[in-house]
């Protein structure tokens, strides 16, 4: 597997400073392993979480309780936004609603998709004028297969991306297969597909 790592460089170059807490990962660098005890839930505390129709009915399920307890709501009905991932988990005390004092998640089995990518996350760089882009799913499919199959991107390039934040890199380094996985999953989950990455495949 021979991933292009200088046009994903070259790619980030480009964008890097509207992304000033995040950094690219590429094949060769420190996993993801969670560490709960070094945690200071800095994700819980400082991101809104955005999330779909399917995720909040995975909460109501879990919890048991109506959405307007753990959705940002309005006059008891949540507030649903015209967006594809219409609803925001609820915060309360400058915190997730679900956040416990140990500084734990009350509905882990249960969480957004935005909560299981974390600390990563992919965005598109259109290959011509080296800005954001947001291409179709499809289109983004297509773009993530050519790069963990070391083909060329036409259109936009996507770029896996870690939040700076977290403490969790500090596992072996990432073989260009254990890479591709994660780029594909979480693509996948962005864009409503499946799968769960805990610990990034080493």
């Amino acid at each position: 597997m021979a991933i292009r790592t200088a046009a994903l460089e070259s790619a980030w170059d480009r964008i890097r400073e509207h992304y000033g807490s995040y950094r690219l990962v590429l094949p060769g660098e420190p996993s993801f392993i969670c560490q709960p005890h070094e945690c200071d839930a800095y994700c819980c505390r400082a991101f809104n979480v955005a999330l779909g129709e399917g995720e909040a009915e995975r909460l109501r399920e879990s919890t048991g309780l109506p959405a307007s307890r753990f959705l940002e709501s309005e006059d008891g009905e949540p507030i649903a936004l015209p967006l594809v991932t219409p609803f925001v988990l609820g915060r309360r005390e400058g915190h997730c609603v679900f956040l416990d004092a140990e500084l734990a998640c009350e509905q882990y089995e249960a969480r957004p998709d935005a909560c299981r990518s974390y600390p990563h996350q992919v965005v598109f760089v259109d290959a011509a004028s080296g800005r954001p882009a947001q291409p179709s799913g499809e289109a983004g499919r297509r773009a993530v297969e050519a790069v963990v199959e070391g083909r060329a991107v036409d259109g936009a390039l996507p770029l896996l991306l870690r939040h700076d934040q977290c403490p969790g890199f500090t596992g072996p380094p990432s073989t260009a297969e254990g890479w591709a996985a994660l780029l594909r999953e979480t693509y996948a989950r962005s864009v409503g597909g499946t799968g769960e990455v805990v610990s990034s495949p080493p």
